[in-house]
């Protein structure tokens, strides 16, 4: 398989993101190829590499950020003595 990202280090980090890179951003009508495709019986294949492009298209929403501010927020609210100490 070859993978085409946008952030190699991102994706090589860990098992999760390359989960969610390769199946969030592919529409597999779109950007799925394959080395030396075939037909057989009305099904797809290829005998060499399958080829996955999952760089981010001009279509997908922006990246969802983890801001610092609100997460230290959160964690307070999550802290002992506070509302949500039990609950998250």
């Amino acid at each position: 398989m070859i993978l085409i990202v946008d952030d190699t280090h991102f994706v090589a980090e860990s098992l999760r993101n390359f989960l969610w890179v390769t199946f969030t951003r592919t529409n597999p009508a779109a950007d799925i190829h394959g080395i030396d495709t075939f037909t057989q019986n009305k099904h797809w294949g290829c005998r060499g590499p399958l080829v996955i492009d999952a760089r981010l298209k001009p279509h997908h929403a922006p990246p969802l950020v983890e801001d610092p501010e609100v997460s230290r927020r959160v964690d307070a609210l999550a802290a002992p003595g506070g509302p949500l100490h039990s609950i998250i």
